[in-house]
Parts: structure tokens; C-alpha cells; sequence
């Protein structure tokens, strides 16, 4: 159960005792403004009577709330405009955040293939490497091929040349043989 507070006041000369939930120094704030109210009117109008005084103030009183509770819902509007334009700014600054999460992924997964490719094209130019040393060993290879059958064509040649001169030495060693004999 709440706490209550009671204050006792002067309001247009008269005591009053004033009971309420809020502190008493709230109490004595409303209670004074009521009464400073009473007076300017009052003052403004000595014939009227506590009651008309007191209807007079509640109605000057009502009239300054209303006019406030009207100037606080224009400022409670004014605050949601800009407010809903930030709502709606965050929104779109989220879609372009999302989209720039999408576009770094975009550019990454076009590094990755530039890097493929980079590497693809490495490969190749090895192997280009690789095919135009290949062609060259097999020129070296063909050129000592035929160096080779050169060599077993003079070979062959020499040791036919070798037969015949051994053949020949052979015969002339038998003349020799047998005009010695």
C-alpha cells in the first residue's frame, strides 16, 4: 500500500489539510500555485464571491492544462516524425550495409577466381615451359640420333674398309709367303 502524505495549506485565506501519494513538497508546490491563481483573481475582482473565485481559477487552471496537454501531443508528434525518419534511415542503412556484406562476398569470391586463374595461367605458362624444353631435347635427341647413325654408317664403313685391308694384307702376305717359298 502506498505511502500517504498530509500537508496542511492556506488556499484564499483558508486552511485546508491535503492528503496524496506524491511528497509533500508537491504538495505545497500545487497547493501554492493554486492559491497565487485565487489571488490574481481575486485582486483582479474584489466583488466575486470564494466560490466564483474558485470556479474562475479551476476553469483559468483547466484552460492552461488543456492548452499544455494540446502543446505536448504536438511535441510527442514532432518527436515521431524524426523519429520515424531515423527508423526509416537505420532501415535503409541496414539494406546498405547488407549490400555491401554482398558485394564484399561478390569481391572475394572474385579474388579467389582471379587467383584460380592466376594460377591456371601459371601452370600453363610452366607447361609451355615444360613442352618448348621438350621440343628442344628432342632436337638434341635427333641431332644425336643422327650423329649416332653417322658414326655407325663411318663405322661400318671403317670396318669394311678394315676386311678389305685385312683381306688384302692377308693376300699379300701369301704372295709374300709364297715367293719366299
Amino acid at each position: 500500500m502506498e505511502q500517504k502524505n498530509k500537508v496542511s495549506v492556506k488556499i484564499n485565506g483558508q486552511e485546508y489539510s491535503i492528503v496524496g501519494a506524491e511528497t509533500k513538497e508537491h504538495l505545497l508546490r500545487v497547493s501554492n500555485f493554486v492559491d497565487e491563481k485565487m489571488e490574481v483573481i481575486s485582486k483582479a475582482n474584489k466583488k466575486l464571491s470564494t466560490s466564483m473565485i474558485a470556479v474562475l481559477t479551476s476553469i483559468n487552471i483547466a484552460d492552461q492544462y488543456l492548452k499544455m496537454k494540446s502543446r505536448l501531443e504536438e511535441l510527442e508528434k514532432e518527436i515521431k516524425e524524426p523519429q520515424q525518419k531515423i527508423d526509416e534511415l537505420e532501415r535503409y542503412i541496414e539494406t546498405l550495409h547488407n549490400g555491401l556484406n554482398e558485394k564484399d562476398e561478390a569481391y572475394s569470391d572474385l579474388e579467389k577466381k582471379m587467383e584460380e586463374i592466376n594460377i591456371d595461367q601459371q601452370e600453363s605458362e610452366q607447361i609451355n615451359l615444360l613442352k618448348k624444353e621438350l621440343l628442344e631435347k628432342e632436337n638434341d635427341l635427333e641431332k644425336a640420333q643422327t650423329l649416332i647413325n653417322d658414326l655407325q654408317n663411318k663405322l661400318f664403313a671403317n670396318q669394311v674398309k678394315l676386311v678389305e685391308i685385312t683381306n688384302e694384307l692377308e693376300e699379300r702376305m701369301r704372295k709374300n709367303d709364297f715367293l719366299k717359298g
